[in-house]
């Protein structure tokens, strides 16, 4: 039978593993893994609304949804969708949900050294937002 100390000391050992483990998952999850698409992989924020939006991979593109906001009715919602990445341009294309219009509308990113910065919607009728990462 284990002693006292011994029994603490393991189940410091396994909190100090799990939370490498946790760690490790977030900062991967931010760092691009071989893809260069990866690289919009995370936590993001726009500059014009104080919401986190988590960008992720599926089935081929990506896609992002509202994971932390004053309006709590926003949290799980789609954001972004139907994200491609395109290596010739290095941009990414897809749509973005305009709140105030209730729809989604085209858009393109394209990364910069502060984050990245989205072009939605085309012509006249475009908007230019800012995005940084979120730590």
């Amino acid at each position: 039978m284990p002693t006292t100390t011994t029994r603490r000391l393991l189940v410091f050992v396994a909190a100090f593993i799990a939370g490498v483990a946790v760690c490790a998952s977030v900062v991967m999850a931010q760092q691009p893994q071989g893809n260069p698409g990866d690289a919009i992989v995370g936590d993001w924020r726009p500059a014009d609304m104080n919401v986190d939006v988590r960008i992720f991979p599926s089935n081929g593109q990506y896609l992002g949804g509202v994971v932390k906001a004053d309006n709590q009715e926003m949290v799980n919602k789609e954001m972004l969708r139907g994200i491609t990445f395109d290596p010739n341009t290095n941009t990414w294309k897809g749509e973005v949900f305009a709140i105030k219009r209730g729809q989604f509308f085209p858009m393109t990113i394209k990364m910069t050294p502060t984050g990245f910065e989205m072009v939605a919607g085309s012509g006249i009728m475009s908007k230019t937002i800012e995005w940084v990462r979120v730590q």
